[in-house]
């Protein structure tokens, strides 16, 4: 199935938002409602950041911070990169790989509309990119 761009394959699935100024345990509340692995957060209307699982272990558990004294605005992900709704797959997938990201928050006219997760990338696309790359080498 060729998927035609990011838009296409996030189709349905609304970001799951929290604002900056909440705790870590509201937060990761909010992360099992939704079953993801990944918000966005905001600082009123604005995107600021990305709280991932992994942030959660490595920037608050693993440095002994309180879940419940713990903001949001203290171990996220801060200034997101974000990409295009019409952007291809391989390209979000590049932008994924360069920077170390599991999640990209994704932005139609400005506004954010989803957050893809590496896992919902076909593994197809994995294996395209990597064969395109080493082409690319030669």
């Amino acid at each position: 199935m060729i998927i035609s761009s990011v838009e296409k394959l996030i189709d349905g699935k609304s970001p799951g938002q929290v604002q900056s100024d909440i705790t870590i345990r509201e937060a990761c509340k909010r992360m099992c409602e939704l079953d993801v692995g990944a918000l966005a957060v905001f600082d009123q209307q604005l995107l600021v950041g990305i709280l991932s699982e992994r942030d959660v272990i490595r920037r608050c558990l693993g440095t002994d911070r309180f879940v419940d004294e713990t903001d949001v605005a203290a171990i996220m992900t801060q200034t997101p990169i974000t990409i295009d709704a019409g952007s291809s797959l391989a390209n979000a997938l590049e932008v994924m790989q360069s920077g170390g990201f599991h999640h990209l928050p994704v932005t139609k006219d400005g506004q954010l509309i989803g957050l893809l997760a590496l896992d919902d990338i076909p593994e197809e696309y994995h294996l395209l990119l990597e064969q395109f790359k080493e082409l690319r080498a030669r």
